[in-house]
C-alpha cells in the first residue's frame, strides 16, 4: 500500500514537466546575459573588489572607513564645501556624508562653518590635512601595483575609457531601452549557433 502511494505521488503531470523543461532552457538566448561579457556587471565586480580591500586597509592602519578617506580626498583637493557639493564630489549620499562629518569632526579631521545659506561648509584642519597626504601615498602605491602589469600606453587608454564610460553612465534614464545592438546581432544572424556555450559572441 505505501510502496503503490509512494509511486503514485512520483507522476508528473505532462503540462508540469514542459514548464520544467522550459524553465531548464532559459530565456531565448538572444536576452540572455554572458557574465563573462555583461559591462556593467564586469565594472561591478572590480569595484566591489577594489572597495572591499581598500575599505579593510584603511581601517586597519588609518582607523577611518572609505566613506571618511572619500571626504579627505574631496576636501584636500576643494575646502569650504557645503554637504549638497561635498556629496557630488565625493559620490555619496546624504546620509553617508552627514554620519561621517560626525565621525570626523569628533576626530579633529575636519571644521564646519556656517554659510549664507542653511548649509554648513566644511574644511580640513592640519590633522586632517597630514592624515590625507599620508593614505594618499598608500593609495598610490596600492594604485601602481593593481596596475603593474600595464604599460604606460594602456595605463592612459584605460583612463581615456573610463572617463567616456563615465560620461555615457551619466546619460543613461529610466525610460525603456532600445534593444542593445549586440542583440539586434544576434537577431539578425537567426541563429543560436553563433554565440558560444557561456553565452559569448563567437568569432
Amino acid at each position: 500500500m505505501l510502496e503503490r502511494q509512494s509511486r503514485a505521488t512520483k507522476r508528473i503531470d505532462p503540462g508540469q514537466a514542459d514548464d520544467d523543461q522550459q524553465a531548464t532552457r532559459g530565456p531565448p538566448l538572444s536576452a540572455r546575459i554572458a557574465v563573462d561579457r555583461y559591462v556593467p556587471g564586469l565594472i561591478r565586480a572590480v569595484a566591489n573588489k577594489l572597495e572591499g580591500g581598500a575599505s579593510r586597509f584603511y581601517r586597519r592602519h588609518y582607523a577611518i572607513g572609505l566613506s571618511e578617506w572619500h571626504i579627505l580626498v574631496a576636501l584636500a583637493t576643494d575646502p569650504w564645501m557645503t554637504s549638497p557639493v561635498l556629496c557630488k564630489a565625493a559620490g555619496l549620499d546624504k546620509a553617508a556624508v552627514s554620519r561621517s562629518l560626525g565621525r570626523m569632526e569628533q576626530q579633529g579631521l575636519i571644521v564646519s562653518r556656517d554659510t549664507t545659506g542653511r548649509c554648513r561648509a566644511t574644511a580640513l584642519t592640519a590633522k586632517g590635512r597630514r592624515l590625507h597626504d599620508k593614505i594618499a601615498q598608500a593609495a598610490l602605491t596600492r594604485e601602481e601595483e593593481l596596475l603593474s602589469d600595464f604599460s604606460p600606453k594602456q595605463v592612459e587608454a584605460l583612463v581615456a575609457l573610463l572617463t567616456q564610460l563615465g560620461k555615457s553612465a551619466s546619460g543613461l534614464t529610466d525610460a525603456f531601452a532600445k534593444p542593445a545592438r549586440r542583440m539586434k546581432a544576434v537577431a539578425s544572424n537567426g541563429s543560436a549557433a553563433s554565440y558560444g556555450a557561456n553565452g559569448a559572441p563567437r568569432p
